[in-house]
């Protein structure tokens, strides 16, 4: 008899471990039609907007594949599949669901546990994309047909209310309706500043908006954040009658939301300005009140470590990072090379504006006291900048992250101790370099 308990026990304990694997593990499946040895790769999010996206990749085997990810502690996971050309899927599941994808050659068939949330967002964007695009292409126009696409994909989700739990329901419906509506809230800035864009707002933009109630769940729509945003700037500037910055931005968000969706809003706005290149002080001092505000843990943390990279950055007076990178020859010249001279340091990653500008400079000094080092990004290297080439290569994050560069073109002057001397001149394009060639000479007086 205790044997038997035993084994019962064990029997039990054994099977209630296979429902919380099958519970936890969600399975992306399926054909893609002629695909055998092709690439496919998924990448998910539990956190979009927040957190970095996880993913896999493999080889289609007999036309056939197959993804296991891993749990996940979250209420809902976006995905993206992608198998090259026009076989490619965005979907959101449970976690725990199991789905399967088969694509044809113009077909595609959704099956599994999961594939109703799925199938509904791909049967909305089939619906909107039948709508014929305006054929104007002013701002009233296109708003009008975005409009159109709103009022669609409201009924085709109205029909699969029933088909979802609740949550994942909200989920999908904040998602596939916050897209199109940033798409009709871009359509503002496409006005004229004024009373155009005033009446735009009023009349066209504002009627169509979705009637989506701003919740914890909502949040956790990625479309949703991004409409948000939109939103937010163009509340702003219908009000205040302004143009605003990333900091009025953020105060207008932490004064009109409230709870996680403050959070993540919050959090996704710091997250986007910074990944775009904007001011970092005035950054730096957003994120240095959120993190003495939010509550949300993966939000704090994504904060946390930006807000540190930001605070390493380089300042006038610190010693410029030391890096080597090859010269046109192919061979390694390292910074400290230079020392003695007053250095320009122009990182870019394609034919920039700031070329015929740096090129009259240039002519303004002597070689032996200033050189102007130019450092490609992305192997697009142009023979025609004065001065010494550097390729970055592999070494261009890295040195990136050290002088807290997020965007091209950016421009970093070493004085002829080697320390920095400026770390955000003027643009030299605004007034032919009038501005910059002021901070060398002053930085060769040092």
């Amino acid at each position: 008899m205790q044997c038997f308990r035993k084994l019962s026990l064990l029997f039990s304990v054994g099977f209630l471990m296979m429902q919380v694997s099958a519970q936890t593990v969600t399975t992306i499946s399926g054909r893609v039609k002629g695909g055998n040895g092709q690439r496919i790769s998924v990448s998910w999010w539990n956190e979009p907007g927040i957190s970095a996206a996880m993913s896999l990749d493999s080889l289609i085997q007999k036309d056939s594949f197959c993804f296991r990810l891993p749990a996940v502690p979250a209420p809902a996971l976006f995905f993206y599949l992608d198998a090259g050309g026009s076989h490619n899927f965005y979907g959101t599941l449970h976690p725990g669901d199991s789905i399967s994808l088969t694509f044809g050659e113009d077909t595609l068939v959704v099956a599994g546990r999961g594939a109703v949330a799925c199938r509904v967002q791909y049967l909305t964007r089939r619906a909107q994309d039948r709508i014929p695009p305006p054929q104007l292409e002013d701002a009233a126009s296109k708003a009008t047909w975005y409009q159109q696409q709103l009022l669609v994909a409201e009924n085709m989700l109205r029909t699969y209310h029933d088909s979802l739990p609740p949550t994942l329901y909200t989920v999908v419906r904040a998602n596939v309706l916050g897209e199109t509506a940033a798409k009709i809230m871009g359509c503002l800035w496409q006005a004229s500043p004024g009373e155009e864009q005033a009446l735009l707002y009023q009349r066209v933009i504002r009627p169509a908006l979705p009637a989506i109630v701003p919740s914890d769940t909502t949040a956790l729509a990625i479309r949703y954040l991004n409409y948000l945003l939109q939103k937010a700037e163009a509340d702003y500037v219908m009000q205040q009658h302004s143009q605003c910055t990333e900091k009025d931005i953020y105060e207008w968000i932490k004064t009109h939301y409230s709870g996680l969706l403050r959070d993540k809003l919050l959090a996704h706005q710091l997250l986007q300005s910074l990944a775009a290149g904007g001011q970092q002080e005035e950054l730096a001092s957003c994120a240095q009140d959120y993190l003495s505000i939010v509550q949300h843990a993966v939000c704090k943390q994504a904060i946390a470590a930006k807000y540190s990279k930001i605070r390493k950055g380089i300042s006038k007076g610190m010693p410029a990072p030391a890096f080597s990178f090859p010269d046109s020859s192919g061979h390694p010249v390292n910074l400290r090379y230079f020392a003695g001279k007053v250095v320009l340091l122009h990182f870019y990653n394609a034919e920039d504006p700031l070329l015929p500008s740096l090129s009259e400079i240039n002519t303004c000094f002597n070689k032996d006291e200033v050189v102007f080092i130019h450092i490609n990004c992305n192997n697009n290297v142009s023979a025609r900048y004065p001065g010494v080439q550097w390729q970055a290569g592999d070494q261009v994050a890295g040195v990136l992250e050290q002088y807290n560069i997020s965007q091209y073109p950016a421009l970093i002057v070493v004085g002829k101790n080697g320390n920095i001397y400026a770390t955000k001149p003027p643009d030299p394009t605004a007034d032919h370099g009038a501005a910059l060639a002021d901070i060398i000479y002053a930085a060769l007086l040092q």
